[in-house]
């Protein structure tokens, strides 16, 4: 099979895309793949990393407020699509699966110009915006949330959920977690994260929540970011408290299987990746997302159950410690809450999307399952 993906600009979106590619290789020993993304942007490094072929174009994101900076960047989406219209004639593709975001229109536009069905996948509860212009003449419009919000030809769609790292679909045991961090499993773990670059308002509120939890009562893991790692440790230094500090974690399976409740942002792939492991959770939203997609992926959690929703505006050091402290505070709550994670996992995602693309490819399959229809 010969097949493009499409997307990128985050984690977000280039985890999914390269979960598809891994489940599409190990179907298909003869599969042809090749990634359009955005020149220098995350999915060309992940390329470059995986060996998967890649084609740049200079396609940049919406400008939100009116300017003639609209009129270049619309240009350079005009100019984009022409480049993925040759890229198409040239690479022949079966099929086109996009993983959303603006770096996915260009490719999605061009393909359906072509008529090469084009498949899409939203990972966050809103649609986004790529996404709502691609769904009318998509083939397949692939969810991660059956509430999803947004107009899209119902007929056409299918919750499958959103596909992960195949670490976390067989995390390690919490002991084994712990022993491997060197914690100690009858103490309480909390993990703190803001995502690879860290978010500087979670840091702070964890500094403030610090003289509020008492000492031998938790251990905390605070993934702060490159850029507050210093005072990260500056401040765990002077603190009776057990707190390991990172810039990055590089294995988040095992320190996401060590703890009891985890303190993050809830972008696409953190959640899907809580619902698997089926871990409670604190969620802050990153107030600057796009159409604030971020707060409806918390909502989704807040509203199964499965996690706690502090919004960045209201995150303070005494609210943060209380909201952890109630947590540990109550077990069959913390059982709950990890039971309505796990119950908004799928972590047959990669495989439901891989069977997707060749029933389509090879069988022109029309209908979506009954029983996953929205």
């Amino acid at each position: 099979m010969r097949i493009m993906i499409t997307g990128g600009g985050t984690g977000g979106h280039t985890s999914p895309a390269v979960a598809v590619i891994e489940e599409l290789q190990k179907r298909d020993a003869m599969l042809a793949v090749q990634w359009v993304g955005r020149h220098r942007g995350l999915e060309q490094r992940i390329c470059e990393r995986n060996g998967v072929a890649f084609r740049g174009v200079p396609v940049e994101g919406w400008p939100r407020r009116r300017s003639l900076r609209r009129l270049w960047v619309a240009l350079k989406l005009v100019y984009s699509v022409v480049r993925c219209w040759l890229y198409i004639r040239a690479f022949r593709p079966q099929a086109v699966f996009g993983v959303g975001g603006y770096v996915s229109l260009p490719l999605g536009l061009a393909a359906q110009r072509r008529g090469v069905p084009t498949v899409i996948h939203e990972q966050n509860r809103l649609l986004g915006m790529a996404n709502r212009m691609l769904a009318p003449k998509a083939a397949r419009i692939l969810l991660s949330f059956p509430d999803t919000v947004g107009a899209y030809p119902a007929e056409r769609a299918r919750v499958v959920g959103n596909p992960v790292r195949e670490g976390f679909l067989h995390p390690p045991s919490r002991d084994t977690a712990c022993a491997a961090l060197d914690l100690d499993p009858s103490i309480p773990v909390v993990l703190v994260c803001g995502g690879s670059q860290g978010a500087q308002s979670l840091n702070e509120a964890l500094a403030g929540a610090l003289p509020f939890l008492s000492s031998g009562a938790i251990q905390i893991l605070w993934m702060t970011g490159q850029t507050g790692i210093a005072e990260a440790r500056r401040v765990a230094a002077g603190h009776p408290l057990r707190i390991d500090t990172f810039a990055f974690i590089d294995d988040m399976v095992t320190a996401c299987a060590a703890a009891d409740v985890i303190v993050s942002r809830s972008g696409a792939s953190t959640t899907a990746e809580l619902a698997c492991l089926g871990k409670p959770s604190i969620l802050v939203p990153f107030p600057h997302a796009t159409d604030n997609h971020q707060e409806q992926n918390a909502r989704a959690f807040e509203d199964a159950g499965a996690a706690r929703v502090i919004l960045d505006r209201e995150l303070t050091g005494d609210g943060l410690a209380a909201a952890v402290k109630a947590l540990l505070e109550d077990s069959a709550l913390l059982g709950r809450m990890g039971e309505a994670a796990r119950s908004l996992a799928r972590p047959g995602a990669a495989e439901t999307i891989a069977e997707e693309i060749f029933a389509l490819v090879f069988e022109g399959a029309q209908e979506t399952p009954s029983s996953e229809e929205i």
